[in-house]
This record gives structure tokens, sequence and C-alpha cells, in this order.
């Protein structure tokens, strides 16, 4: 019960997630939940509405040009999938947890049942507890799974008059073999859906540390090592050349070859190695396969969103776009998903720049991954718009949520073609210029 959580409590849960990796760069999220949390227990939470936030943590006057609320009511949406998955990771043993129920801004705790901890030192690696976290989970779903594939074939069918589906028998299929191989799966399909946004280096360490689990419990299951490879080379990606880069390198080919020896007809297993071709600055030869996953899995979003991304910056703009809007297209997007992302890049470089404007709303708005270079992305696009306020104001929300981002870096460091980032980069100089 909420009444019986003390003040101290619900304080020391606050600082739990503003001081974890998870949201060490998002200083504006932390800076809203400190307030709610604030106003909560100072006895004023009744009177938390979008007009206050927008002037007490954006200091955003509700005359000025443009909608205050919405930047609030995007932000709640972001920090309620944050706190989710913050909870359902590093999170998970925090005795208390905050909540924001959609359609307002006031918050509520939860006192969370601690199970004793397991006696399995093996996996506690460095953000080992997340990865363990999330096999807990994945238990979960093999008992169900175990309950529904023992029950009496007529009770199956009077439950659903649908043929199974594909996922459904290949986990009939792998329970068959033993119960550790179908969490394993299951434990990868989790940790493939956190890969974006691909700039959040704590994200990839969470996510190799998870595969790693995937790969114990299954080592002849092709998944942990596709998604090792695929977060390996990502984490290449965004280090410095160096015997710490080449490492990585190392080690995600390593693994993206045992994932197709094990499964060389896989459109993830090809995708895993396209991506870590890419990571190597293969780029002709990641599109030759990317291509061939997609041929594989022609709607597959994970694969959609690879292929997507790497003809983003491969300067394969217009290839980009069609594969990002097929995945756009595809039925389910949320943050999962980084195509509206690409979309709004791709089209930022073939100069729809408000239909890049309206991809990166879009993205907001459904909830898609968010990082540093799709604030710069808006800036760009804003002010060759001419919209200098709004290109302004967005070069400044990127300065404050990402203050140490080192946008050309980033943008450097993954694009084939120097002058592809020069084009996102002139207008940011230009806003600087007229800063100063």
């Amino acid at each position: 019960m909420a009444s019986d959580i003390r003040k101290p409590d619900k304080t020391n849960a606050m600082q739990a997630v503003c001081n974890s990796e998870l949201f060490a760069h998002l200083d504006r999220l932390c800076a809203f939940l400190k307030y709610i949390v604030t106003e909560e227990l100072e006895g004023r939470g009744d009177l938390i509405m979008g007009k206050t936030i927008a002037q007490d943590v954006y200091d955003r006057d509700p005359t000025e040009e443009g909608d205050a609320n919405n930047v609030v009511r995007v932000d709640a949406r972001r920090l309620r999938q944050n706190l989710e998955h913050y909870y359902d990771t590093v999170g998970r043993t925090d005795p208390v947890r905050i909540l924001v129920d959609t359609g307002g801004y006031r918050p509520r705790f939860e006192r969370v049942q601690i199970s004793p901890p397991d006696q399995n030192n093996k996996t506690r690696r460095t953000l080992g507890w997340a990865a363990f976290s999330f096999a807990v989970g994945t238990g979960i779903g093999i008992a169900i799974a175990l309950i529904g594939f023992g029950q009496n074939p007529d009770i199956q069918n009077k439950q659903s008059i649908q043929a199974p589906s594909k996922d459904t028998l290949r986990r009939q299929a792998v329970i068959e073999q033993s119960a550790s191989s179908l969490q394993a799966m299951n434990l990868a399909d989790q940790a493939r859906s956190m890969m974006f946004p691909i700039f959040d280096r704590p994200r990839q360490q969470l996510v190799i540390e998870v595969f790693r689990r995937v790969i114990e419990l299954g080592p002849d299951y092709f998944g942990g090592y596709a998604g090792a490879a695929q977060a390996l080379g990502t984490l290449a990606i965004m280090t410095p050349p160096g015997p710490e880069k080449s490492a990585l390198i190392r080690e995600a080919l390593a693994m993206a070859d045992r994932a197709l020896r094990l499964a060389p007809t896989d459109p993830w297993a090809q995708s895993a190695q396209a991506w870590v071709k890419f990571a190597d600055r293969e780029f002709d030869e990641a599109m030759r396969i990317s291509k061939r996953a997609v041929a594989l899995a022609p709607n597959d979003e994970h694969v959609l969103d690879i292929h997507g991304s790497i003809a983003l910056f491969s300067g394969h703009f217009a290839e980009a776009a069609r594969h990002a809007e097929k995945a756009m297209n595809g039925g389910r997007s949320n943050q999962r998903f980084a195509n509206r992302n690409i979309f709004g890049a791709a089209n930022f470089h073939l100069e729809n720049y408000q239909t890049s404007l309206d991809a990166f709303s879009a993205a907001a708005e459904y909830g898609d991954p968010i990082s540093a270079p799709s604030f710069a992305y808006q800036t760009a696009a804003l002010y060759e718009l001419g919209k200098l306020r709004e290109a302004a104001r967005k070069y400044t929300k990127l300065k404050n949520s990402w203050p140490d981002a080192d946008i050309e870096k980033m943008l450097t460091g993954i694009f084939r073609d120097p002058s592809h980032v020069e084009r996102v980069m002139q207008s940011m100089k230009a806003l600087e210029d007229n800063q100063n």
C-alpha cells in the first residue's frame, strides 16, 4: 500500500532512478520527475498540471509561440516509458517504484516485494543484475508455455480457431528440446527489442550482458550470438579507433560467425553479420548482406531497422527512406523500433525538410527511440525551413538534455561520407554563431 511508504523511501526511489546509468543523460526527464515527486511530497500533488510543469520545469511562458503543454505531454510519455524500462531492468530490485499514470502527471508509489537473492554468482558481472532480471521474467513465459503445451488439444482448439503462428510453432519445437532453450529464445527476443537508440552506450552494455546470459542458457541457439554481435558492433561504432575498438570488432565478428554457423539462412543471423561489417566500415559488403536479410524477412521490423540504418549511414538515402516507410506501415511501432527516426534522417538528406520534421514529431508521439542526433536533425531541418526561432529552441533543448554529446564526432564515426555530417552540422554551427 502506498500509505505505508515513508517520505524518505519515496525520495530514495526518485534518487535511485535519476542516479542510474539508464537516466544518466536524461537530465530533462530527471528534472520532470524530481519536480512532480517534490510537489507530491510537499502536499501539492493535486495541483500538478501541464501548465505548471511547463512554467516551473521548462521555464516556458504559456503565451509564447508553440504549445508548451504539448512538450509536457511528450516528455511525460517519455518518462513513463523510461521508468518502465528502468524497473524492467536495472531497477527491478528497487523496493519502492514510482508510477505516472496515463492521463495525468501526479506520481504514485508502490512497494515491491523483493525475492531472496539467487546464489549463482557466475552471471553477476557488471550490469549482470539486469541480465538476471530479464531471465526471471522469461521464466514466467516458460511456465505459461508449459501449461499451454500440456493442455488437451480439444481445449486448445476451443480457445482458438486460428492455426498456430510461426512463433508459436518455433517455441513448441524448442520446448520439446529443453526448457532452458526456450528461456534463451524468450530472453533474446526481449533483449533484441532494446537495441535502439544505438547511441546509448549504457543500453548497449546492458544488452550485451543479457545476450551473454542467453548464450549461457542456450549455447546452441543462434540468437544469443546474433544479438551479442549487433550490440558489440554498436559499441565499436561509438568507440574511437584504437585497441579497444579493434577488440570489440573481433569479438563481434566471432559472435556473428557463430550465429551464421548455427543458422546460416536465418534473417537475424544475416542481419547481425551485415551490422558487424558496417561497424568495421565495410559499407558495400554490409549493404549486400543486409539486402539478403531483407529478402529473407521482408516484413521483420528489426531487420528493416538495421537495413534502414546501414542504408542511411552509407549514403543510400532513398533506399533508407523506402524501407523505413515500409516498417512504419507494418502496424507495430513503439519504443522498440527506429523506423520513423530513420525516415526523418533520410528525408533530411533528400532535402524533404518538412517530411523530415513530421517523421521526428511522429516518433516522439509514438514513443520511439530518441537521441542527441535525432534532435540535431530536427534542429537542422528547422533551420533549413527558415524557422530560426524554433531551431534555436530545439538546439537549446539538445544542449540541455545532452550537454556532453559531441554530435559531430558521433555522426562522423558512423557515416561513410563526411560531407553528409557537414550537412547536419552547418546549421548547428550557424545557430551557435548567432547565440555568441
